[in-house]
């Protein structure tokens, strides 16, 4: 009896040991494969330091961003959400409290804090350097755990590992590119992965998270709205399959009512958000979940089979019932319409009459190669996980399908999508890859059962073919590695704000901007109000003392388009805008060093379409200005007024040759480049009709590379009769 009882306690020593080290080895491995993907996802989105390029911020919404975070550590968040700051958006000033995402810049603060807490000497500026790269890194490993809980932890490392080498994702994870995307991002899987996860298990605490990553997100970045409607998406559709349960009542209930709940404590969304249009579908979708769960519930006690046919007979006049509804809310101004930006996004074809959203490059429709761009070789595998996830539709695979589905329709629907799609690619392929190579797996293992009637008509799997299967799939990913790298290091480049800059044979990284701005804080105080166009307004802002009229940011698209008139009407007409903003310095982008269509000459096309548009002081007829081929199509050439703008006679009269042979080709190189044509005059500077207002405009200032101007309005000579009536 005790060599019996001996060797049972050895049997389950053993089978003890040898889990133990299998679970071990298991958690060891995938542990260490996240390590690694966090340490190369943080490398690559740090190269533009590793080359090594300035710490600097790069484009121009980060310049918000970094003010709003001084102000918040320097006054505290209560006297920020109460800011009213006159510099910005001159007259009427800007409420940042009340129009800005905070997630970004208290984050950041909250960084700056750590560091100080830990005995560190480390600048606001460089933690807002390092903070996009830390949170894209961080993504990374969150997107493992949502790959895990929608399919196994196989799709989850690999789907991190995409994600970790992603061109689309790194576009806005990269040092300096300070900005809500990041975060955004982040909590994008966040709630996802909460929220898939309570689906599973009916937890309350897990709900909860649920609803406060999707709050967080609604106060960091705009595209929380995709995420409510997305899960309301996948609930509709759970409904409709008729897959609902208590599970689902919970999550979704509990997810969307937390986060509407924190969303309307945030000052930019504010309660009225509740009654947005785009909200409302959330909660129609919740009312029509509570009254499926009450009818399961009575089904339960009653025979509910003749309620179901009356029903059937009322649900047209329901429908059109709640369009009426709905129609006269909309129009009684009960509910707040869907916002141009969201609505252009879901129909592109509208975008061609909001000119002020088609003149940004990130608004334009994705062409298919910047698509494969940001996508890779994993764009080969978004049909056949599409086609797995079709095939097989519970609850996880469905939320996975329609999130692909809609990330790939609004990547192309816009360019700056690219962001979300990102991990949505990231998690098909992996699927796609962890499906495919799954019966090849268990062949190996011999854990691929056939009945013997199979076997006689099916050949068994060999060791070969499952090595070739792997080798195959192995090289067309090293190959997709590879390719993600080249373009993860395109897009580390130096920062927008340096300039590059054209030397004969080479090209250097010149300071221009830093140049032009740091002479504007020096020189300008805030009674001097600068125009430029909105593009450069957060880099002005952000880092000098001037006051602006508009910036990136700007919600009065009617003073947008009368700063486009400014720029292209004639003097006299340009100078009554100018005195009614109060004007002092014209900032101009003469080129962006190498490509002159990235100068203020390239944009000038948008100048004159958003003016005409939304200019109310005078008005402008683009046909004036554009030049257009015999099927009306504008062939990037302009005519007759344009020559006697103020922005042509600025952008030429500060171009002349410079002695130390840095850009003495200036002028003769803007002909080179559309839309300036053969019909553009030989001479700088003011036209013959208009030479007299040329003493009224001086050069105040010309940077070390001759490619930013500020010009001077000397309003103390410039006589009363010189300004039209």
């Amino acid at each position: 009896m005790p060599i019996i009882i001996d060797r049972i306690l050895d049997d389950l020593r053993n089978r003890y040991n040898t889990a133990i080290t299998t679970i071990n080895k298991e958690i060891l491995l995938s542990y260490s494969a996240i390590i690694f993907i966090f340490i190369l996802a943080y490398l690559v989105r740090i190269f533009a330091v590793i080359k090594p390029y300035e710490i600097i911020l790069t484009a121009n919404d980060p310049y918000s961003q970094y003010r709003a975070a001084i102000y918040i550590e320097e006054h505290g968040l209560a006297q920020f959400l109460s800011w009213v700051d006159n510099q910005t958006w001159y007259p009427e000033g800007r409420f940042w409290g009340r129009g800005f995402y905070l997630g970004t810049p208290i984050s950041a603060v909250i960084l700056h804090q750590i560091t100080i807490f830990l005995g560190l000497d480390i600048p606001l500026m460089v933690v807002c350097y390092y903070q996009p790269a830390l949170l894209g890194s961080i993504t990374c490993i969150a997107i493992y755990f949502l790959g895990k809980e929608l399919s196994n932890k196989k799709v989850g490392i690999l789907a991190a590992f995409f994600l970790a080498i992603s061109a689309g994702h790194l576009q806005r994870t990269i040092v300096g590119f300070f900005d809500n995307e990041s975060m955004g991002i982040l909590f994008l899987v966040l709630a996802l992965y909460f929220y898939a996860r309570s689906l599973r298990t009916g937890s309350v605490i897990i709900t909860i998270i649920s609803g406060i990553c999707l709050g967080i997100l609604s106060g960091s970045w705009g595209a929380s709205t995709y995420v409510f409607n997305l899960i309301a998406i996948h609930t509709f559709a759970l409904l409709i399959l008729k897959k609902h349960s208590d599970r689902l009542f919970l999550s979704y209930g509990g997810t969307v009512l937390i986060g509407f709940f924190i969303m309307t404590l945030i000052p930019r969304n504010g309660p009225e958000s509740i009654f947005a249009t785009d909200a409302l579908t959330c909660l129609a979708v919740l009312g029509l979940l509570t009254l499926a769960e009450i009818y399961r519930y009575i089904n339960t006690f009653y025979d509910t089979t003749q309620i179901r046919a009356r029903f059937k007979t009322f649900i047209p006049f329901i429908g059109i019932a709640t369009v009426l509804v709905f129609i006269v809310l909309l129009v009684g101004g009960y509910l707040t319409n869907i916002s141009s930006k969201f609505v252009t996004v879901l129909l592109p074809i509208f975008r061609d009459d909001a000119p002020i959203l088609k003149s940004v490059s990130e608004h334009q429709i994705v062409t298919w190669a910047t698509f494969f761009r940001n996508t890779g070789l994993l764009i080969f595998f978004l049909p056949l996980s599409i086609y797995y996830l079709y095939e097989k539709p519970t609850e996880k695979n469905i939320l996975l399908l329609l999130f692909g589905i809609t990330t790939i329709y609004f990547a192309g629907s816009m360019v700056r999508l690219a962001l979300i799609l990102a991990p949505a690619v990231s998690l098909l392929a992996a699927k796609a890859i962890d499906q495919t190579l799954l019966p090849f797996v268990l062949a190996f293992q011999e854990r691929f059962a056939l009945s013997r009637r199979k076997t006689r008509f099916i050949q068994p799997l060999s060791n070969e073919q499952t090595a070739i299967a792997f080798l195959f799939i192995g090289l067309l990913l090293l190959y997709a590695v590879g390719t993600a790298v080249d373009e993860s290091a395109k897009s580390t480049q130096a920062s927008s704000i340096l300039t590059p800059v054209y030397t004969g044979n080479q090209i250097i990284l010149g300071n221009d901007w830093q140049e032009a701005i740091s002479w504007l804080d020096y020189h300008t105080g805030p009674k001097d109000v600068t125009a430029s166009w909105w593009d450069y307004g957060y880099w002005i802002s952000g880092t000098s003392n001037t006051t602006i009229l508009v910036d990136n940011s700007t919600g009065n698209s009617t003073k947008i388009g009368n700063v486009g008139c400014l720029l292209v009407l004639n003097p006299p007409d340009s100078l009554k805008i100018a005195k009614m903003y109060d004007v002092t310095y014209i900032v101009l982008l003469v080129s962006d060093g190498v490509y002159q269509l990235d100068s203020d000459l390239g944009k000038v096309p948008w100048f004159i379409r958003i003016g005409a548009a939304n200019g109310n002081i005078i008005q402008i007829d683009p046909d004036d200005y554009l030049e257009y081929d015999s099927r009306g199509q504008y062939i990037q050439g302009y005519v007759d007024k344009f020559y006697d703008s103020v922005f042509w006679s600025l952008f030429t009269g500060g171009g002349a040759p410079d002695e130390t042979g840095v850009s003495t080709e200036v002028f003769e190189r803007i002909k080179l480049y559309p839309p300036i044509t053969d019909n553009a005059p030989a001479t700088k500077g003011f036209s013959d009709t208009y030479a007299e207002y040329a003493q009224y405009y001086e050069l105040a200032y010309r940077t070390t590379h001759r490619w930013i101007y500020i010009w001077r309005i000397n309003w103390d000579i410039i006589p009363p009769g010189a300004i039209t009536p």
